[in-house]
């Protein structure tokens, strides 16, 4: 086996990187970070099974909106690192902030739409 040996300490970095992201609806950039795999469980439980076309892409006329936005909301809350908000405080942001803020949590988290998709079939 050649390479470093992964230990205990590398694996529990993986959460302390940070990205600073900027919110254009406020003029201002936030600080967000990865998702552990117990929260992004979290969140795969609340979006629930993704409906696929013959072609294995989302079949986006049958996915539930409410529970994606609130799947986002939750991702938001997790990974937003600065400024620490709470559920109920992200749900007062203007339009669509949430839900771009936890985009880009799941993308810097390594999910992508595929990725939701087999973890949701592999149950």
């Amino acid at each position: 086996m050649d390479g470093p040996r992964l230990t205990k300490e590398a694996i529990l970095e993986g959460t302390k990187a940070k990205v600073t992201l900027k919110v254009e609806q406020y003029g201002a950039n936030v600080v967000i970070r990865p998702l552990t795999d117990g929260e992004l469980t979290k969140i795969f439980s609340i979006v629930g099974s993704l409906p696929l076309k013959e072609d294995g892409t989302p079949d986006l006329s049958k996915i539930d909106v409410t529970r994606n936005f609130e799947a986002l909301r939750h991702a938001t809350a997790m990974g937003l690192d600065d400024p620490k908000l709470t559920l109920e405080e992200i749900e007062k942001m203007k339009f669509g902030v949430p839900e771009y803020i936890g985009m880009k949590v799941l993308e810097l988290s390594g999910v992508t739409g595929a990725d939701i998709s087999k973890k949701k079939g592999d149950k």
